[in-house]
């Protein structure tokens, strides 16, 4: 009997032991990040998103306690970076910079291998409003030398955005909607390009972009008006869409972070938390205030509710206007 028991306990002793270095040899969500995160930015580097995204991977060590790891993938309005996470591992470890309303406007439209549930929210970060802007040089010097000439010459006045059926090119639809012009709109590989050839290359008329880009560029361009409901403090002498006279001219970029599809729940809290305490650093506001970024910082939970409601909003929206 006592032999029974001794061999009895051999066996409980051997199963605790495999059970426990089973336990220790794989990852578990309580050693989530083990190593270095990888952050996909559909946009080529020195963009909005990509300068913004760099400057959040600068003080993400500390919070996650990883490297992060920013890795572009430009093209097609930001549909090559995102089309190649909609494949990555749902593990938490490649996760995306999203743009609104980019994932949403896209795949009504188009052939994308994403949809909007393709990303699972874990912050936003940012809000990035639509200017109209000129060169410094440009003999149109407002918004209404600008309507003017596209209702004089019907389809010649050129605007540069940074893709179709991104943020900006969203406004140049609205513009064309609320003010009965057609104008011939320039889509480029990113904001970077549109900037570096539509606008500062002479090769458009009008670019319309981001603020934080415009706000960067100073005097060397004009900004004819800014997408918002009301004036921005970091513009306060331009005036709004609105105010002048097209309310219905309201758009931005919003930016935050998704994990793929099927990233296990314990996993996106934890990115959650992290982030959310990163975006609260002083030291990271303060960047982001001098590179002309403006905060719009919203968890998981708000995002959701956020992207439901703007599904809705911008597919009625292009249901209404005429779309080539």
């Amino acid at each position: 009997m006592d032999s029974i028991r001794c061999k009895l306990k051999i066996i409980i002793y051997i199963l605790t032991l495999t059970v426990l270095l089973i336990g220790c040899s794989s990852p578990s969500t309580k050693q989530f990040p083990h190593k270095p995160i990888q952050l996909i930015v559909s946009y080529s580097p020195g963009a909005a998103t990509d300068t913004q995204a760099r400057i959040i991977a600068k003080y993400a060590k500390e919070y996650l306690g990883q490297e992060l790891v920013i890795v572009n993938k430009a093209g097609g309005g930001g549909q090559v970076g995102w089309n190649y996470f909609s494949s990555v591992d749902p593990d938490g470890y490649i996760l995306a910079a999203y743009n609104l309303p980019h994932i949403i406007t896209q795949p009504i439209v188009g052939d994308t291998n994403y949809e909007l549930d393709t990303f699972e929210p874990i912050v936003n970060w940012g809000k990035d409003p639509t200017v109209f802007a000129v060169r410094s040089d440009s003999p149109i010097q407002d918004l209404d030398d600008l309507i003017n000439q596209a209702k004089q010459n019907p389809d010649t006045i050129t605007i540069g955005n940074a893709g179709k059926f991104v943020g900006q090119h969203m406004a140049i639809l609205l513009i064309e909607h609320a003010a009965g012009i057609q104008v011939k709109d320039i889509p480029y590989q990113g904001s970077s390009e549109a900037i570096a050839s539509s606008l500062l290359g002479g090769h458009t008329d009008v670019i319309s972009g981001n603020l934080s880009d415009m706000y960067r560029l100073g005097d060397d361009i004009r900004i004819l008006a800014i997408a918002e409901e009301e004036r921005h403090s970091f513009v306060p002498d331009i005036p709004t869409f609105k105010e002048l006279g097209y309310p219905e001219v309201i758009m931005s970029t919003d930016r935050g972070i998704a994990a793929r599809d099927g990233t296990p729940p314990e996993i996106i809290s934890q990115l959650e938390e992290m982030f959310l305490q990163l975006l609260e650093d002083e030291d990271f506001l303060s960047e982001m205030e001098k590179a002309g970024s403006d905060m719009l910082v919203l968890n998981r939970e708000e995002v959701i509710k956020e992207l439901e409601e703007r599904y809705q909003v911008y597919e009625e929206l292009l249901q209404s206007i005429e779309i080539e």
